[in-house]
């Protein structure tokens, strides 16, 4: 067998492959879907019925807001401002100051009054000592902890040794939420004992402002970059996450916007270090200590609490950001990779957890590998043009629908766009995508692959 004939026995057979690949997660995405649309009407009825519980008519439980902040001074004010503002009538809000060196603990210091209260700090899961505890003489709610520098999950942790409240909600200092937001994470706790962490909706908050507990994007064009991320947490983090939640087969929370049951967390021992994704190390962890004990238990994410934050204006810090989450994330898979097959939730570990190994962790391989495949093909005469055309247009196809069927889904929960132009703008940006970015999304998510084979460490900021 001639070397042309070799090369051609193995671009078909990576052609079955590639194909098997874009079958399964075009097929997965309808599977989701057609029960989402179910999920997300009974959200739409009980939003258009403007159902609210009635917390200030009895005890209603504590809830603290844990805030880590690492030089965020352009964005902390805005954020513990949203985070006060929750119609919710019993929480407190916690900002931890890892170590900031920019003028985020004087703004802090500044503009809420802050004075040193009287603590004694508890070791159980945080390691770092703190250096003092402030409280605001202008609204009793807000306490900051002052620490050195030791990561987002350790952070954390001191956060969670600090507070007594039964459930904790994780925010990151550049979000915002709105005042209903707490009290709709807390009602699902209430109605479901077994729940140990649900997650609201996260969409890209740039340009964002609350006007009449309204979010309402300033006038202005979309930049593209922007309006590409929109499109892609319409699609991952609002519709896979939630129609994964109604399967009960959900494996990853955004650590924007994350409610949990402080004594499940302590449980497994808090946040861990060991990746540089802790949000999504917490929810993989909590579902092998309950599936281990075979204990019931819940994870979800609902639609109807947003989570505006911002997300990066540049390709170099997209470039960063892209490669931290690929790279905890293929630290978490391995970490937890006991969850594949799972006997005890047969379709997280049977489905999901495959799913998320197969189709998104491998899809930067596979997708680069398919692209050079195909060039390779034409160029050495094993392809046509036209079958390469008819190719390239089908997965165009295929992402182009994903998108067009997220804004759709999500337009009655995420209204960010205040006329039917901005919406087609950004569906437009949206077709745009397969064009160039998903590749050099791909290549990038490739670097972590390798970053993460290397054993590199990849820091929180």
């Amino acid at each position: 067998m001639n070397f042309l004939a070799q090369l051609s026995l193995l671009i078909r057979s990576l052609e079955f492959f590639f194909h098997f690949h874009l079958l399964t997660g075009l097929v997965t995405f309808i599977g989701v879907a057609i029960p989402l649309r179910k999920h997300l009407a009974r959200y739409r009825h009980r939003s258009a019925s403007a159902e609210r519980i009635p917390f200030e008519c009895f005890n209603a439980p504590e809830v603290s807001i844990l805030i880590p902040v690492f030089n965020e001074g352009r964005h902390i004010i805005r954020g513990v401002n949203a985070a006060l503002a929750s119609d919710y009538p019993n929480h407190r809000v916690v900002v931890i100051n890892d170590g900031s060196t920019d003028i985020t603990m004087a703004l802090l210091e500044r503009h809420y009054q802050l004075q040193e209260t009287q603590f004694e700090q508890r070791h159980i899961l945080g390691k770092s000592d703190i250096r003092r505890i402030l409280s605001s003489r202008l609204d009793a709610r807000l306490i900051v902890i002052d620490k050195p520098h030791s990561g987002k999950a350790d952070t954390l942790n001191v956060a969670l040794d600090t507070v007594t409240s039964p459930v904790v909600c994780c925010m990151d200092a550049d979000s915002i939420i709105m005042p209903e937001a707490l009290g709709k994470l807390m009602s699902r706790f209430i109605d479901e004992p077994a729940l140990v962490a649900v997650g609201g909706a996260i969409s890209p908050g740039n340009g964002i402002v609350i006007r009449e507990r309204l979010p309402t994007r300033l006038s202005g064009r979309i930049p593209i970059l922007l309006g590409v991320q929109i499109i892609e947490y319409l699609r991952s983090m609002t519709t896979w996450r939630t129609g994964w939640s109604y399967l009960n087969g959900l494996l990853i929370i955004g650590g924007a916007l994350t409610a949990f049951r402080r004594d499940a967390m302590v449980k497994v021992g808090g946040y861990s270090a060991n990746t540089c994704t802790e949000d999504l190390d917490m929810i993989l962890t909590l579902h092998s200590y309950h599936l281990e004990r075979d204990l019931n238990y819940f994870i979800w994410t609902v639609p109807d609490v947003i989570c505006w934050t911002r997300a990066p204006v540049s390709l170099d810090r997209l470039r960063s950001q892209r490669i931290r989450w690929m790279t905890g994330a293929l630290q978490c898979i391995s970490k937890h990779r006991s969850l594949a097959y799972n006997r005890r939730n047969m379709f997280l570990g049977w489905i999901s957890f495959p799913h998320f190994v197969f189709i998104e962790a491998a899809a930067p391989l596979i997708e680069l590998a398919g692209l050079f495949c195909l060039v390779a093909a034409a160029l050495t005469g094993l392809l046509s043009v036209q079958a390469l055309v008819i190719y390239g247009l089908m997965v165009y196809v295929i992402v182009g629908l994903m998108s067009w069927c997220a804004i759709v889904m999500n337009n009655d929960f995420i209204r960010s766009y205040p006329t039917i132009g901005g919406l087609l703008r950004v569906g437009l940006i949206g077709l745009l995508e397969p064009i160039g970015y998903r590749q050099r999304d791909a290549f990038w998510r490739l670097q972590a692959w390798w970053c993460w084979s290397r054993g590199e460490r990849v820091a929180w900021r």
